[in-house]
Formats: C-alpha cells, sequence, structure tokens
C-alpha cells in the first residue's frame, strides 16, 4: 500500500465510545478523562449529532458552570464528516483547513468511525 491509497478506512478506530446529547457533561468529562481520550461523538437515535472534547468542557468552565449542563448544550452541532472511502490526502486537508482534531467518520448519517492526528501518524509510519 502507498501513502495516496490510504483511506478513512484504513486509518479509522472503530471501536469508539460514544455519548447521548441528554448526559450530563460531567458524565462525559469523568468518561473521557478515565479513558484518556479527548473527545466524544454525541449520538442521537443510531444518528451523529455532535461531537464534545475536553478542550469545549474546559473553556465553558471560564463562563459558566458546567454542572447542570447537558452534552448537547456544549458539543459542537453537525461536525465535519467523512466517509470511509475519504483519502489521505482530503482527510488532511480538512483537518487543516477546518481546523480540527478530529474527523467522525460517517456512512448515512450513522458513525462508523473515528479519525485522529495518531491514528494518521501511525499508518505513515507502517508504510515508512
Amino acid at each position: 500500500m502507498e501513502i495516496r491509497d490510504i483511506t478513512a478506512r484504513d486509518i479509522m478506530i472503530t471501536e469508539l465510545m460514544t455519548i447521548s446529547p441528554t448526559e450530563k457533561v460531567a458524565a462525559a468529562d469523568l468518561m473521557m478523562v478515565r479513558n484518556s481520550i479527548g473527545a466524544l461523538p454525541v449520538i442521537d437515535e443510531e444518528k451523529l449529532v455532535g461531537i464534545i472534547t475536553q478542550d469545549d468542557i474546559i473553556l465553558s468552565r471560564f463562563s459558566i458552570s458546567v454542572g447542570g449542563l447537558q452534552v448537547g448544550d456544549l458539543m459542537t452541532r453537525n461536525p465535519i464528516t467523512v466517509t470511509p472511502d475519504t483519502t489521505l490526502d482530503k482527510i488532511i486537508e480538512t483537518i487543516i483547513i477546518e481546523q480540527v482534531e478530529r474527523l467522525p467518520v460517517i456512512v448515512e448519517e450513522k458513525l462508523v468511525g473515528l479519525i485522529t492526528y495518531g491514528q494518521i501518524i501511525k499508518k505513515i509510519y507502517e508504510l515508512l
């Protein structure tokens, strides 16, 4: 396999932790800390509706108390996504232009994976 042949399918994480928009932000925070992850895709009725990150939670603490808030109150709605067939060059271009750290991979609005910087670097390293 060559670098130009890599698609989202080749690098995405498929075993994902997700959260509902009605869960408390405190629960999302705890899940991320305990599992050493920086974000959770937000799923409602099997569809991706957003993403919440540790940065969202940390930054919101400067202006509001997040204790009673629900995930849906802080999540980024309609996150930038890709499909399993999206090529690596398009993935990297999207990350740079949209200034995102993670890209959910969807098929018909359903989450099938997540791409992170780490997954991209790992795959490129395997090909060296």
